[in-house]
């Protein structure tokens, strides 16, 4: 195979970059890589590496700096889009070297650390990446804690991440002055003292969502008027409004859904109405659950 088209290939896997000595390797001389960086056919784009290929984009951005960077792995934002972590910027371009280093690279952040350990580190897409769990780690000392527990709770709701795990993670490496350690340690402990699960979650999540638009405070585990011995998860009686906040991603069982749409009827012969929302309502499309309920509290309550 001729030694330039070896180099490109090896250069095209890698992002758009080629170090010197995989270029010796595919048979060119010292002499050619100089003349095609005089020529402007490459660029120099650190002691040792010339992009070969113009990085257009920032997956061949991350492949670049991997290839270029000693030890580099795709972290942060990078690793987020790479596992399909929710509620989080794309096409960033995010690696981690160890801290030792100093190195730079254009199009890139470059971060730096020296407990990255081999047992943090999968590889996806043809390229060493952070774990899920300790991509979360990463991302909780860049982001406001209440985005870090959105993001954790979808997750953990999702089933695609444990707080077992994560909480020895956070033991092993989470230690003082850590960037993020305090909303780790906060928002497991606040999660271990939850004993009634995910439901809770999503109640703490309703209501958390209902308050950052200015809603006013609703009641919660409010009596039902139709049977002393039920409560609505969140309402608010002079409108007559009631919000349950619906865990049947979790469980789906047959009596408890008929269960739920006959407390429904109930509560419209009582002239109250009740909107039930989900985690991915949450999550997902907050402002419809937002407008629903500014929209039911400023309506007339429905006659009986």
């Amino acid at each position: 195979m001729d030694k330039i088209k070896r180099a490109m290939e090896v250069a095209v896997a890698q992002g758009g970059v080629l170090r010197l000595d995989q270029a010796l390797e595919c048979g060119m001389c010292r002499s050619s890589v100089d003349r095609y960086v005089r020529a402007g056919v490459w660029s120099r784009v650190m002691r040792g590496v010339y992009r070969v290929i113009d990085m257009d984009t920032a997956d061949m951005r991350v492949r670049a700096a991997i290839a270029a960077l000693p030890d580099a792995v795709a972290t942060h934002e990078t690793a987020a889009e790479v596992h399909a972590i929710p509620h989080l910027q794309r096409d960033l371009a995010v690696v981690t070297v160890p801290s030792r280093t100093t190195h730079v690279f254009p199009g890139v952040v470059v971060h730096r650390t020296n407990d990255l350990d081999p047992s943090h580190i999968t590889e996806e897409d043809g390229f060493p990446v952070t774990t899920m769990t300790r991509t979360i780690v990463d991302l909780a000392g860049k982001l406001h804690p209440r985005h870090i527990e959105f993001i954790v709770d979808d997750l953990v709701a999702a089933k695609r991440l444990n707080l077992d795990d994560l909480g020895l993670l956070v033991e092993a490496i989470a230690r003082r002055g850590k960037p993020g350690s305090r909303t780790l340690h906060g928002l497991l402990s606040d999660r271990a003292a939850d004993d009634t699960g995910l439901a809770s979650r999503l109640e703490r999540l309703g209501l958390r969502v209902l308050a950052d638009a200015g809603l006013p405070s609703p009641h919660t585990e409010y009596p039902a008027p139709w049977n002393a011995n039920e409560r609505i998860d969140a309402a608010y009686p002079s409108a007559k409004v009631g919000i349950e906040w619906d865990s049947k991603r979790w469980h789906t069982q047959v009596a408890a859904f008929q269960r739920d749409r006959k407390r429904d009827r109930f509560a419209l012969l009582e002239g109250w109405r009740i909107f039930r929302f989900t985690w991915q309502d949450l999550t997902e499309v907050p402002y419809e659950v937002v407008s629903t309920i500014r929209s039911a509290l400023s309506a007339p309550a429905p006659t009986q």
